[in-house]
């Protein structure tokens, strides 16, 4: 564990949460794009909520980097 991560345990989170998210967005465009998984109201389904709620959990890590880059820049004006 290195030492940004003890400063801000939930950017571990969001790291873990992004990756997670962007396999489940590949895998829902492998499937779309490479299958005929695409063709069933089921498959249909399953490929927008792979693709839909991995965005979802791609979106807070950016803002995470945002907020700790921002607070560093705050306690490193003010020294």
């Amino acid at each position: 564990m290195t030492k940004e991560d003890k400063a801000y345990p939930l950017i571990r989170l969001f790291k873990v949460l992004h990756v997670v998210g962007l396999l489940m967005v590949i895998a829902g465009i492998a499937l779309l794009m490479a299958t005929e998984v695409g063709q069933t109201v089921n498959g249909m389904l399953a490929i927008s909520s792979l693709i839909g709620i991995g965005g979802v959990l791609i979106s807070p890590f950016p803002v995470a980097l945002f907020l700790q880059w921002a607070t560093r820049a705050k306690m490193e004006h003010s020294n």
